[in-house]
């Protein structure tokens, strides 16, 4: 086995959210890093052992020489918002990818998918094995989100598939995460109007915070990389942590008001019932299905592999936490002006 200095990673979305943190995770264990972004690559981005590769979906779906020499794929690009380019980044550079990744012998393949992929399911409990959207046509009734929404569940679920379909020698790890987050993102519910807090407070967030996935790719890699073969094939795995103590909109609201005092941060909770018979208006319709915010994702599968999450929303809502105490004084203040 290599040791982590003579490895190459290829990553896809290397300046995303998540591809970001996972670079710098790769770097410090030593890894070599072939960085993939759309964008373009500043001279300033250079760094020992991180080599840089534009590369649009849009443009070029030529990724032979890109995975030449990588021991291991980490594939998260992906188009979030428009539909027309879902299509040809999500499902054919999924498949592009994972095709040449076998002609090049790479050991270990992970894609991040989302579960969006089920779209609003039957069963509240959601495990791997729960079923998936229809993948060849917008079946609305499915998933109670916008079309936006919709096709990017499905077109990763199209991903998944592509990916399926090529498998041969690699091992390929499909994660499946919920809402992936940082504090930032926990900053920024502080300018939902009144009457979105008011009617969201009582659902379920499912976030997952971006340090955790970064972290479980990572481990699933080194897991991969361990081996003397590949364990040919595809596993997937729900990456969420829907279990944490503080887990709903209105406790993220509560917490941030007592550390703050700030009043945008306080509001009343609509209870559930009231919710679910306003999305029966909305999406005019008997609710046979669960909405996204009482659907609960299960992890088990993949505690079970045995990875355990490093830091948890417990974590980050410490950190959220902290970094609100460090402004409460201002807007304290700002008050009292």
């Amino acid at each position: 086995m290599r040791s982590n200095e003579q490895t190459r990673v290829l990553i896809t979305g290397a300046t995303g959210k998540i591809g970001r943190h996972v670079v710098e995770g790769l770097l410090a264990r030593g890894y070599h890093v072939r960085a993939l972004t759309s964008k373009p690559v500043a001279a300033a981005q250079a760094r020992d052992r991180l080599e840089w590769r534009r590369l649009d979906f849009q443009e070029s779906l030529d990724f032979d020489s890109l995975v030449q020499g990588c021991a291991a794929v980490i594939h998260l690009g992906a188009e979030l918002s428009v539909i027309e380019r879902m299509q040809r980044s999500n499902v054919d550079a999924t498949r592009a990818l994972a095709e040449a990744s076998e002609r090049a012998a790479v050991k270990f393949f992970c894609y991040t998918s989302s579960v969006s992929v089920y779209g609003s399911s039957r069963r509240r409990r959601v495990l791997e094995d729960t079923p998936v959207l229809t993948t060849d046509r917008d079946v609305s009734s499915e998933y109670w989100a916008g079309e936006v929404l919709r096709c990017y569940g499905r077109t990763k679920l199209q991903g998944e598939f592509g990916i399926s379909a090529a498998a041969q020698n690699i091992e390929y790890i499909i994660l499946r995460p919920t809402l992936v987050i940082d504090t930032q993102d926990l900053m920024e519910l502080r300018d939902w109007s009144r009457a979105k807090k008011l009617l969201l407070g009582s659902r379920h967030a499912h976030y997952i915070y971006v340090h955790d996935v970064a972290d479980a790719i990572l481990w699933l890699m080194e897991r991969g990389l361990r081996r003397d073969q590949p364990l040919a094939g595809v596993s997937t795995f729900n990456l969420s942590e829907d279990d944490a103590p503080i887990s709903t909109y209105g406790q993220i609201f509560k917490t941030a008001y007592e550390v703050s005092n700030d009043p945008k941060w306080r509001t009343v909770i609509t209870p559930w019932p009231i919710q679910w018979f306003q999305a029966m208006a909305t999406f005019r319709t008997l609710l046979l299905r669960q909405p996204f915010g009482r659907m609960l994702f299960s992890g088990d599968k993949l505690r079970e592999s045995g990875y355990a999450v490093r830091f948890g929303m417990s974590h980050a809502i410490t950190v959220f936490r902290e970094e609100l105490a460090s402004t409460g004084v201002s807007v304290v203040k700002d008050m009292e002006h």
